[in-house]
């Protein structure tokens, strides 16, 4: 079958009649306006497209950041006041409130600021350290709230045994709570720290390379640091080992070494002790866990102290015991527990005589010793003067050696007095000479200064006592 011309032509038309419409729609949407635009766009320098498109990323920045402080400020203002209101009973919940809003304002600032980088930057050489800064800042401000509450807690937990005062040798309250709370506070500083500075690192990827390979060296490594810090090691372990066994606390009189002094500091690695004359001390913890020494205040600071004088054969003793007793009478530092005068050398030309007396404390007891001391020698070499211990000398010749034998006399009066039986009665009836210790000459007692001093050698307190007393009996 053939088409003839005519259906040809006239197919040629029907297909050739829809194209003009498209092209006159084409024709018709077509906007001056964006010609025109178009054009401006092809002559726009390109180190200003860069510019504009550098500040789009900016603004953005800034507009987080602005809002995240506003958030972070609005958040932390309404948290701290709804706390304080809910305890407004307790000062100690406000002062924790106003110490922690600070680091909680930076957590919540560098949160919303690396959000907003994240969001707001993308496919820039700036944005990764700028996030990463952002975090370590977060990272930090945790740190530091962290560290703000540790220090509250150990706050808290000491105001709860020494009261609101002044943590140290002055209260006599809870020592060994003191002791404690101070070394958990530093190992929880120290952990804080330590985790902070790991996380810091962590987010750079060629430390965490160093890292794999240090753990996988981690054998030898671990021998190596041990080895170089095992001094340091065993004072720390020392220190805690001197702080949950209890066998010394802060404020404790204790005598190490021929030093004699109160322990005025327990850390981690080193003790520090404050001698009687004001110097420091500083002896590693592990001295005190392989070296024996003294404590006197372990259960109490009763102490006993001796007193030896050296005398002549002739020495009254009841008159001297009874010059004691008198004196005893008349001082404030002697407890009234302990006393006794007993003769307990007989050798090499003299007698020993040793007075035994007790008192409240160290101090107390240095100054009674002292006042016994002075008083019982002008007492003997103003009553009793045969009795100050002299120097005997025997002297012979040939022409005594045939002679009748006779009486040597010997000593300083050359005879003994003969009142001197008598010199108890005599004692117990006349005044006593006025020998007493000068009231502001006292190392520990008779001025403010020496009361001072004094009440550093006065212990732990009874509440510690009774403490290790039951801890004892509970062993």
């Amino acid at each position: 079958m053939t088409s003839s011309p005519a259906l040809d032509s006239l197919s040629q038309i029907s297909l050739a009649t829809p194209e003009e419409p498209e092209n006159q729609e084409e024709t018709a949407t077509t906007d001056p306006a964006e010609e025109i635009t178009s054009e401006l766009e092809n002559h726009v320098p390109d180190e200003f497209e860069d510019i504009v498109a550098e500040a789009g990323p900016l603004l953005g920045i800034l507009i987080g950041a602005a809002l995240s402080a506003v958030v972070a400020l609005v958040v932390t203002l309404v948290a701290a006041a709804v706390v304080k209101q809910i305890f407004r009973r307790k000062p100690m919940v406000k002062r924790a409130v106003n110490r922690t809003r600070t680091p909680m304002f930076g957590i919540l600032f560098f949160a919303g600021s690396a959000l907003s980088v994240r969001y707001a930057v993308q496919d820039k050489w700036w944005d990764g350290p700028l996030y990463v800064a952002l975090v370590i800042c977060v990272i930090v401000s945790v740190a530091w709230w962290a560290l703000r509450v540790v220090k509250i807690v150990e706050a808290v937990i000491l105001s709860k045994y020494i009261g609101e005062g002044e943590p140290g040798i002055e209260d006599r309250r809870g020592r060994r709570v003191q002791t404690q709370v101070d070394l958990i506070g530093r190992i929880l500083a120290a952990i804080i720290i330590t985790l902070a500075v790991a996380a810091v690192l962590l987010l750079n990827e060629s430390v965490r390379g160093l890292g794999a390979g240090l753990l996988a060296s981690a054998g030898v490594v671990s021998v190596v640091a041990g080895l170089a810090m095992q001094s340091t090691l065993a004072n720390v372990f020392a220190g805690i080992q001197l702080a949950f066994t209890d066998s010394i606390r802060v404020g404790d009189v204790v005598v190490i070494e021929d030093n004699f002094g109160t322990v005025e500091e327990i850390t981690l690695s080193t003790v520090v002790m404050k001698s009687w004359d004001g110097r420091r001390f500083i002896y590693p913890s592990a001295h005190f866990v392989a070296t024996p020494f003294e404590n006197w205040t372990r259960v109490g600071t009763e102490l006993l102290g001796a007193v030896e004088l050296d005398v002549d054969w002739r020495v009254p003793a009841d008159a001297l015991r009874g010059r004691l007793n008198r004196l005893l009478a008349t001082t404030d530092l002697w407890d009234g527990e302990t006393s006794s005068l007993q003769i307990t050398e007989a050798t090499g030309g003299h007698v020993q005589a040793r007075v035994v007396v007790s008192a409240r404390n160290s101090g107390e007891l240095w100054d009674l010793r002292c006042l016994i001391r002075e008083d019982l020698v002008n007492y003997l070499r103003t009553e009793h003067p045969y009795a100050v211990m002299t120097q005997r000398m025997l002297i012979t010749n040939e022409e005594a050696l045939g002679g009748k034998p006779e009486s040597v006399a010997t000593g300083q009066f050359g005879t003994v007095d003969p009142n001197a039986d008598q010199a108890a009665a005599q004692e117990s009836s006349e005044p006593p000479t006025d020998t007493q210790f000068p009231t502001d000459e006292g190392l520990f007692t008779g001025s403010i200064a020496a009361v001072e001093r004094n009440r550093e050698f006065s212990g732990p307190g009874k509440d510690a006592y009774r403490e290790r007393k039951d801890r004892q009996l509970d062993d």
